[in-house]
């Protein structure tokens, strides 16, 4: 029998699949911020956001897909408490 771990990464996978195929018939590239607002409106996958950047673009290019990184970040509370270091 297969973890519910298993299975909610194999979900995310196959969202991810199917959104940059749904991409590659009219674009040449696959845009971050659109895919993290598309997949989430779908799945809350338990994952960091950065992790759902890094696997939609390394499928889009292996679809040959051009990746932009457009998806703006929030800078972490320890980033903006902590500042510069001396």
């Amino acid at each position: 029998m297969q973890q519910p771990d298993d299975i909610a990464a194999r979900r995310l996978g196959i969202l991810i699949e199917q959104y940059v195929e749904a991409r590659k018939k009219r674009y040449d590239y696959v845009s971050t911020e659109q895919a993290y607002q598309a997949i989430r409106q779908v799945l809350k996958p338990a994952i960091p956001d950065r992790e759902l950047d890094d696997m939609v673009a390394s499928l889009a290019v292996k679809n040959g897909l051009a990746v932009v990184f457009d998806r703006q970040t929030k800078a972490s509370a320890d980033d903006v408490l902590s500042g510069p270091r001396l």
